[in-house]
């Protein structure tokens, strides 16, 4: 009898005890980002230091709605920028959102600026990937059955999504912007 109630702490203990050795074996595992050199330094000693590269790709989209607009819909727009550096083998991406205005009858215009500093080892072979969407959404109101509560669930009524062809990454501190004209 005495066993028994010594069975179970010991059998709770014994699992606390071993827990943080076998999650360990779910721990990501470090791997060196470049190989090691004859020395024992790493290649990144090698390499020159890295300036940033910096600047601001905007997205100004003209967006002419010919859906039906629901009542109290709002139209917006994001904008994304990634690029992935070859030397470094590093990825950088930049990403944002915006909502529209209205310039006149359905015509909206929704701008989205990325700023960005970007440590690119080989900025001049380097290709940005760009790529936009331009949504129309509304809020559905839900009332309890009680009465007591009300909720807005946000419903996408349109979008669409793009990809621009990759371009080269822009020279540090310059302005690159995309003016797209799209129907929705």
């Amino acid at each position: 009898m005495q066993t028994r109630k010594l069975t179970l702490p010991f059998l709770l203990f014994l699992a606390l005890a071993l827990a943080p050795v076998s999650f360990g074996q779910f721990a990501p595992k470090h791997t060196p980002q470049r190989p090691v050199g004859n020395l024992g330094q790493t290649a990144s000693a090698e390499l020159p230091p890295v300036t940033a590269t910096t600047g601001t790709i905007t997205f100004r989209l003209t967006i002419n709605v010919k859906s039906v607009i629901p009542k109290n819909a709002v139209i917006g727009c994001s904008g994304e920028a990634s690029v992935f550096d070859d030397t470094s083998e590093l990825p950088f991406d930049e990403y944002g959102s915006a909502v529209a205005t209205l310039v006149s009858g359905t015509q909206y215009l929704c701008i989205v600026k990325l700023p960005y500093s970007w440590l690119l080892a080989s900025p001049t072979t380097d290709q940005v990937s760009l790529s936009y969407t331009a949504t129309m959404d509304y809020g559905y109101e839900v009332t309890a059955t009680n009465g007591t509560a009300t909720t807005v669930q946000p419903v996408n009524a349109r979008g669409t999504e793009h990809s621009l062809a990759p371009i080269a990454v822009p020279l540090s501190g310059a302005t690159t912007t995309n003016s797209i004209t799209i129907t929705m």
